[in-house]
């Protein structure tokens, strides 16, 4: 029998971005009515997190305490690097940039008018009385503890949980990993009841997710997280409906997955060698040397020193700005918003179009100055970057593969690294960020390595990419970078087909800085990702550079 509303009440286990957009995906069902969001805020007891010690001992031996400590000493270090460099209203850019997203819970209860009940222990008494006096329907658990009846039996027509893995084989936790380290070709999401074990409940949806040869455990839960959205909300229909038929799990078979041990991740590291997992130590080394930087007084003597030059700026590079994957060409929406906070409290914005004249005509640069770039055509620089730098009032240039608008192409790069697909711009995109002077230059057609192809190909891409992107912007295009961008990507003999093609300066990506000696055919730029932290980002202006210093570190010891 279909039900006309549904009465629904989420328990949520932690506040997370894959948490709030599973919520939404939910309230946003017609005939939903969200009630609630339950949010257990208990911390583990003594004698529990006692329990969890002497089982990680058993499993690791001795050599989980020194790890155990590195770990938490690297998230110490790391937080210490984030709060060291007053960065600004970092969540106020990001709420004007796009309004009607939710950057928490409580963002998410206040637009579909529910309560956040901070319920301590979901198996409680809080707990157990809100849904009482709710009088809830259904249930819709994620990411919790393991709930008991007393709990998950209060709503009238149950609960049901979503879970990143296929069952009966990959119940529990932790998501992506056991498949991976098992060499499934796909993983599963399913939406299922709640009973009294472990995702063992009947199960009222299922997507599957394959797994590609560039996937690490990392990517596959971020695919995970995606499906997962879609598929919590098509159960949710199905139940709202009344066409959902539960399926029974098989008791019999199946395994319960729990954390993995060191030996395990690192034996399936040694199998995806593209996996890369920080070491503990080499973080917090790094975090030291970066925190003695700015407070010994280096930092600032560099930045004292760098304003008494008489022209200087620094050009910093991004490629893609997005929250799906995690890479050095990839910046978080909430990193790439704290940049611009940095660049916008402690340095001089430029636009490119200004600096460009100024090293043409020998002018000073006031120092320093930054200017924002990003390479190649990927669309998220319009739908994450441009906002941001809307609501910041700073400018942007984006150097364009013409032959990549308006197409689902992938880009070499991404075909040979990463497990990803990314939109392009579409014409439209351009247009828009044009119009609100965001500034366009060409980066070939066909994104090729101009030092290695034939020069009769270099020139050829190079003059195509102008005329194509001044006919789809209709402004002149006279910017233009490199492909890959190092020096042995770089012609010499190609800087007159750059001007030839009506462009003013040409723009590598090996670092460096603008001075009064700079060739306007020759522009030095910054590659900046997530990887940068605020305070790195700074360090990096000036000249600082910690990945350097601690190779010379590592060389001398």
């Amino acid at each position: 029998m279909p039900v006309h509303t549904l009465k629904a009440v989420f328990m949520v286990g932690a506040d997370s971005p894959s948490v709030r957009l599973s919520i939404e995906a939910a309230c946003q069902i017609a005939g939903i009515q969200p009630c609630a969001i339950l949010l257990d805020t208990a911390k583990p007891s003594l004698p529990a997190r006692m329990r969890n010690l002497r089982r990680n001992l058993r499993k690791e031996g001795l050599g989980y305490m020194p790890h155990r400590f590195a770990v938490a000493m690297s998230a110490a270090t790391e937080r210490a690097v984030e709060r060291a460099l007053p960065q600004g209203p970092v969540m106020a850019v990001l709420r004007l940039a796009f309004p009607g997203r939710c950057f928490d819970l409580t963002d998410v209860a206040e637009k579909y008018g529910m309560r956040l009940i901070r319920a301590g222990d979901l198996n409680g008494s809080v707990s157990r009385a809100a849904l009482k006096e709710i009088e809830a329907d259904l249930g819709i658990v994620l990411g919790t503890r393991v709930l008991k009846r007393s709990t998950f039996g209060i709503p009238r027509l149950g609960c049901i949980n979503l879970h990143k893995g296929a069952v009966p084989g990959y119940r529990g936790m932790p998501p992506g990993f056991w498949e991976m380290y098992n060499g499934e070709k796909t993983a599963g999401v399913t939406v299922h009841f709640v009973d009294d074990s472990l995702d063992t409940g009947a199960i009222v949806a299922t997507s599957v997710v394959p797994i590609l040869p560039l996937d690490t455990p990392d990517s596959l839960l971020a695919k995970l997280h995606i499906d997962g959205i879609t598929t919590l909300a098509n159960g949710v229909s199905a139940i709202l409906s009344g066409s959902a038929m539960p399926i029974p799990q098989d008791r019999t078979g199946g395994k319960t997955r729990s954390k993995p041990t060191r030996a395990q991740v690192a034996e399936l590291r040694r199998r995806l060698p593209h996996w890369y997992v920080p070491s503990p130590l080499r973080q917090i080394l790094k975090n030291l040397l970066v925190l003695g930087i700015y407070y010994s007084g280096f930092y600032s003597f560099v930045k004292w020193r760098q304003r008494r030059q008489k022209s200087r700026a620094a050009v910093v590079l991004y490629h893609r700005v997005n929250d799906v994957s995690v890479d050095p060409l990839t910046t978080s929406l909430e990193c790439f918003a704290a940049h611009m906070c940095v660049i916008l409290k402690w340095y001089r914005p430029i636009a490119t179009s200004d600096l460009v004249r100024r090293v043409r005509n020998r002018e000073t640069i006031a120092p320093t100055s930054v200017a924002v770039h990003f390479d190649d055509c990927y669309r998220d620089v319009y739908l994450n970057a441009f906002p941001i730098l809307q609501a910041c009032g700073l400018y942007g240039t984006a150097f364009v593969n013409s032959g990549f608008v308006d197409t689902d192409r992938v880009l070499t790069h991404d075909l040979a690294n990463s497990p990803f697909r990314f939109e392009n711009f579409m014409t439209g995109d351009l247009k828009a960020m044009v119009a609100a002077d965001f500034e366009i230059g060409a980066h070939t057609v066909n994104h090729v390595d101009l030092g290695s192809c034939p020069l009769d190909q270099a020139r050829g891409e190079i003059a195509e990419s102008v005329k194509d992107l001044e006919r789809i912007t209709g402004r002149a295009i006279t910017l233009f970078s490199y492909p890959f961008g190092r020096e042995t990507n770089i012609r010499a003999e190609l800087r007159q087909t750059v001007a030839d093609a009506g462009c003013d300066c040409m723009f590598s990506a090996f670092g460096g800085f603008v001075d009064p000696a700079t060739n306007a055919y020759d522009i030095p730029r910054i590659c900046v990702s997530s990887g940068h932290t605020p305070l790195y980002l700074a360090l990096q202006i000036e000249g600082i550079d910690p990945n350097a210093l601690m190779k010379k570190l590592l060389r001398v010891r």
